[in-house]
């Protein structure tokens, strides 16, 4: 299932406000709470509750940065970034890559590692706290 919802902006902060950001995450509670958390910063939030549909939603918007979970039924965080990582080299896409935060249930370094060598900028260990996502988030974005 794919979701689009872009959250109101109730935080003046422009260089937010003009940032899209993609939540990847089977479970729907970590994007409810990603979008409310972001939205309150002024970001607007599209989620995808998978792979295939996290594509689908980089495919249809312009997205600035994607939040991906690794472990997700139908297509998991790694072939989610291969499957983008092809989708940009070989169809010529005219926007910059978006920036990657991989989100994780599980501290394993070699999650880390992997992740990192297919582009993630940052890793993000569940359950977050609010103030590192919102660093890691702005940092990713170079704000």
């Amino acid at each position: 299932m794919v979701e689009k919802k872009k959250t109101s902006k109730t935080h003046k902060n422009s260089k937010a406000s003009a940032k899209t950001i993609l939540v990847i995450d089977d479970d729907s509670t970590v994007c409810e709470v990603m979008n409310a958390m972001l939205g309150l910063k002024g970001f607007a939030v599209l989620m995808a509750f998978n792979g295939v549909d996290g594509l689908k939603m980089c495919a249809d918007h312009p997205v600035d940065l994607i939040i991906l979970d690794l472990n997700m039924p139908r297509m998991d965080g790694y072939m989610f970034l291969e499957h983008l990582r092809n989708r940009w080299a070989n169809e010529n896409i005219q926007r910059p890559f978006p920036a990657i935060i991989v989100l994780s249930g599980v501290d394993r370094q070699e999650d880390l590692g992997l992740s990192t060598s297919l582009g993630a900028a940052s890793f993000i260990q569940k359950p977050f706290d609010p103030d590192d996502l919102y660093k890691t988030v702005n940092n990713a974005l170079g704000i």
